[in-house]
């Protein structure tokens, strides 16, 4: 009985499949419309601007390099989506644009810094259930897409149900696309990219159609109208128009219907030219170029790139396929990424497989309808990388007109794999084969909206001071205080990251948005960085402060190659108005005026083999490896150059004595003081080799002959000396080690 209840579930399931990936979709894509603050997304602010424009009665942008615009770049976009989304919007009060669209001070565009993943300043109003006006016209725009992305899932299961004819690959197909994490988010972004995937699926639905089935002038009409729509909704909509031509001629080719191939051809390219024609002559009246990215690349930031940029630019373009969100700087834990690419090579070797074994078998018109999807996707990548030799856009989203054919393809390579087990004694687990990736797709797709999208757009409130932080008090008057701060690593070397984080309280609400100054100073206090931020890593602003609440800052720092090392880094707050240029009144704890300088990381050289030998060892902690004794005169300063090994941290700050010494003993002038004027003090020591230059007065009316400098350490608290002993390991006298005479004139 429980047998046969579990066959009749698996049937439903299986009848209502189709239904349940649809479902599936509208409530991830739901969710992750909501979980991205308005205009975070990638660019939504322009796009937004552009559609305004245009539902206040004015003209197609005619677009200039250097001249400054609400949409920028996205002006140069066909614009046909901008029309669409400008109806919506003559229904709300977009008034409050400008003050929706403030750019936040220091937004950071890579997917790995600490902060400042917001490009603009998040109001109130862009979170979830707090939307209005702008806010509102652009969720309900969100929304919109939702549609699409129903609209590209069918075309997916049609696609994959004419070439593959089972709906266990069309269903897994759809599943690959529909809970992708990146697909539900970018169908959702107030932009051009969810219009265009959905018509370039639907065509691609249609050539399959026709090139398996045959087509009529209408179909041919039709397929036309869709390329033509979706080469006015985005410039890659142009890759489906030699797809469709060559349809025809596969079409055409067997009875060698000559005619019939320039009438489906010119059924294609007439709706194409009759729709986007005009706006392929407008960009060759405006700016020579058919498609107008010359210009569209010139106002983004134009680049002359090579192959090898391509290269190193393809990491982030597999992550954003995937999961890379907002401006594709919010990334998924990297275990995902690791996971994907082992999912990409099982399909790529399962397909590689189904192509030798199955290819040959295949009809001809099924291997044409595969070969044309595959040029497809050759010419949308084509495509891709030629815009990023033009300007940055390693996207992964820009794959996406051509997901049908890339999840279609992926089916078959697991489904080769399911079938190989199925012949194996595993065969019991062949169909987790091809349920496992959809279902871990499915709980990413979950996961996104609240565990990574979220989470990277809240602001960091703290309850209390974290464990680990050091306890501070220093008033940034009347605004705010310093509560406690910290620096990791404790131990760098010049080029090596830094990261400083820093709790803070509100105690007013400023009506203007200050700045969180962060200064990084290196030896003998000279600066080495400096972050400004609104405060709560962009995103909570001053303006937003709650008298009491506390949030942690965090700052993330690459030290210069040619800092000076070794030496103690320090770190220095500051609160200012960016507008007036005021800077807010610090005091530290004692009441003393001015922004104190709190001492961090040790910054160490980098890493170098020992000598083999040292002139003199200090406790196993630091050695001597070579000195040098400059020109003595009295009354002149004596230069001691001393070359140094650390080996390991002291448990006290030493103090490193210098005395010269008379025939008798008796001193005649000393140096004391920690090494490098205390910026590498002894509880810091690493192994590492630096060089130190000490001075020491000589008295003016010291008596010509010669003298000895002796050199070692003690504890300042108790006076005890750091015992000392020879190059050959021998304890010296008063564990004082002798460098050598010098002889005054």
């Amino acid at each position: 009985m429980i047998h046969r209840r579990l066959i009749d579930a698996g049937n439903w399931l299986a009848a209502r499949l189709r239904g349940l990936i649809l479902a599936g979709f509208a409530l991830l894509a739901f969710a992750s419309a909501f979980a991205t603050p308005i205009f975070e997304k990638n660019d939504e602010w322009r796009h937004f601007a552009f559609a305004q424009h245009l539902a206040q009665g004015g003209a197609l942008p005619v677009q200039q390099a250097g001249v400054d615009t609400p949409w920028q770049q996205i002006g140069s976009q066909p614009p046909l989506y901008y029309a669409l989304a400008s109806l919506p919007l003559r229904l709300f009060d977009t008034s409050d644009y400008a003050a929706q669209s403030q750019p936040n001070q220091s937004p950071q565009y890579s997917a790995y810094a600490p902060n400042n993943k917001n490009v603009l300043v998040i109001t109130p109003e862009k979170r979830a259930f707090a939307y209005r006006n702008t806010t509102l016209a652009a969720f309900v725009l969100r929304l919109a897409g939702i549609a699409a992305g129903v609209v590209t899932l069918l075309a997916v299961w049609g696609i994959a149900m004419l070439l593959a004819q089972r709906r266990s690959i069309a269903a897994l197909a759809s599943a690959l696309t529909a809970f992708n994490p990146m697909f539900a988010s970018v169908m959702t972004a107030v932009s051009n990219d969810a219009l265009v995937i959905a018509l370039s699926s639907i065509a691609l639905w249609l050539i399959a159609w026709w090139v398996l089935r045959g087509a009529t002038w209408r179909v041919a009409l039709l397929t036309g109208a869709i390329i033509g729509l979706a080469a006015l909704a985005k410039v890659s909509g142009l890759t489906l128009i030699p797809i469709a031509l060559l349809a025809a001629l596969v079409s055409a080719w067997p009875q060698r219907r000559w005619g019939q191939l320039l009438a489906q051809g010119a059924c294609v390219v007439l709706p194409i030219m009759l729709i986007a024609g005009w706006w392929v002559a407008r960009n060759i009246a405006l700016y020579g170029d058919p498609t107008g990215t010359s210009m569209m690349a010139m106002i983004a930031g134009a680049r002359q790139a090579g192959a090898s940029n391509l290269i190193s630019e393809f990491q982030g373009l597999r992550m954003s396929y995937l999961a890379l969100f907002g401006h594709f700087n919010v990334p998924a834990p990297d275990i995902v990424y690791l996971l994907w690419d082992a999912l990409l090579l099982v399909c790529a070797a399962g397909l590689a497989a189904r192509v030798h074994t199955h290819w040959r078998d295949l009809p001809a018109r099924r291997k044409a309808a595969y070969a044309l999807l595959a040029l497809h996707i050759a010419l949308t990548a084509i495509a891709l990388a030629r815009w990023t030799m033009m300007t940055t856009g390693s996207e992964g989203r820009l794959l996406f007109p051509c997901i049908a054919g890339i999840s279609l393809l992926m089916a078959l390579g697991l489904d080769t794999w399911r079938a190989l087990v199925a012949k194996t004694p595993l065969r019991t687990i062949a169909p987790a084969i091809i349920i496992a990736p959809a279902l871990a797709l499915m709980a990413l797709a979950i996961y996104a909206p609240i565990g990574i999208v979220q989470a990277a757009y809240a602001p960091p409130r703290v309850p209390a001071i974290p464990a680990g932080f050091i306890p501070i008090r220093q008033t940034l008057k009347p605004w705010a205080e310093v509560l406690a701060w910290k620096m990791e690593p404790q131990q760098v070397q010049p080029g090596d990251k830094v990261r400083v984080s820093v709790i803070l309280r509100a105690l007013r609400t400023p009506q203007f948005n200050h700045s969180l100054v962060v200064n990084l100073y290196g030896r003998d206090a000279a600066p080495l960085a400096r972050f400004d931020t609104f405060t709560g890593n962009g995103l909570l602003p001053s303006s937003q402060w709650q008298i009491g609440e506390m949030w942690q800052d965090t700052v993330e720092f690459t030290l210069p190659a040619d800092a000076l090392a070794p030496a103690q880094l320090r770190v220095q707050f500051n609160l200012y108005n960016a507008g007036s240029g005021e800077i807010a009144e610090s005091v530290d704890a004692g009441g003393n005026a001015g922004a104190p300088l709190y001492a961090g990381s040790t910054l160490l050289p980098s890493a170098t083999a020992p000598s083999a030998q040292a002139e003199a060892q200090f406790g196993g902690l630091i050695a001597l490896e070579q000195h040098a004794l400059g020109e003595a005169q009295a009354g002149q300063p004596l230069t001691i150059t001393l070359h140094w090994r650390s080996n390991s941290p002291a448990s006290v700050d030493y103090t490193l004595f210098v005395h010269v010494i008379d025939a008798g003993g008796k001193p005649v002038a000393q140096s004391d003081g920690p090494l490098l004027n205390g910026e590498y003090p002894s509880t810091r020591w690493g192994a590492t080799r630096f060089i130190e230059a000490r001075h020491i007065d000589l008295p003016a009316d010291l008596k010509a002959g010669d003298y000895h400098v002796l050199i070692g350490f003690y504890d300042p608290q108790t006076g005890a000396r750091l015992e000392t002993t020879d190059g050959q390991g021998r304890r010296v006298t008063d564990d004082a080690f002798m460098l050598g005479a010098i002889n005054v004139q």
